[in-house]
């Protein structure tokens, strides 16, 4: 319940915020409880995720340009440059042959050796596409359309990119011992 709330908590934040406010307010109390999902997972865990830390930083650096200036361009690009910096880092780390997807899900799966590549460039693209979609979303729909976008549309999108990625997983897994 704990990963939960500290993933999906500032999320849900956000729409409460917006829905009974505006985008400064929805801003604000993402930021909140995104800080708060850190300090409660570094409490209870001694760790905080690299992914939670990345996204928790952007969203400061972005979020709080937004309430500072008043303009909402900038929470709006946040999750383009998240996904641009995903990416980025899953296309690199395959093309190095030292794909980041083995680093964080060999303790849960284990694959042979080139299909971790294959994941880690399934997902680079799955990510720059994701960037590119939020760029059209925002730039050229309502900020109600964006908003909705972002907390009904990008967490299912991404739940179903995983799940087709099931049999592939599936289907290279090196067997156990």
């Amino acid at each position: 319940m704990i990963k939960f709330l500290s993933e999906f908590g500032p999320l849900i934040a956000f729409f409460v915020g917006y829905k009974y406010g505006n985008i400064q307010g929805a801003t604000l109390y993402m930021i909140i409880a995104s800080v708060v999902s850190v300090i409660i997972c570094y409490i209870l865990h001694r760790k905080v995720q690299t992914f939670s830390l990345v996204s928790s930083g952007i969203l400061l650096l972005t979020g709080g340009i937004t309430l500072l200036t008043g303009n909402a361009m900038f929470i709006k690009i946040k999750p383009t440059i998240l996904y641009i910096i995903f990416g980025t880092s899953f296309f690199v780390s395959a093309i190095k042959n030292k794909p980041f997807m083995k680093y964080l899900l060999s303790g849960t799966i284990h694959l042979e050796g080139k299909s971790w590549n294959i994941l880690s460039y399934r997902f680079a693209f799955f990510f720059l596409l994701m960037a590119i979609t939020n760029e059209i979303v925002w730039r050229n729909f309502e900020e109600i359309a964006w908003v909705k976008f972002k907390v009904f549309g990008a967490i299912p999108i991404t739940l179903l990119f995983i799940l087709i990625q099931v049999p592939f997983i599936i289907k290279n897994k090196v067997p156990s011992e």
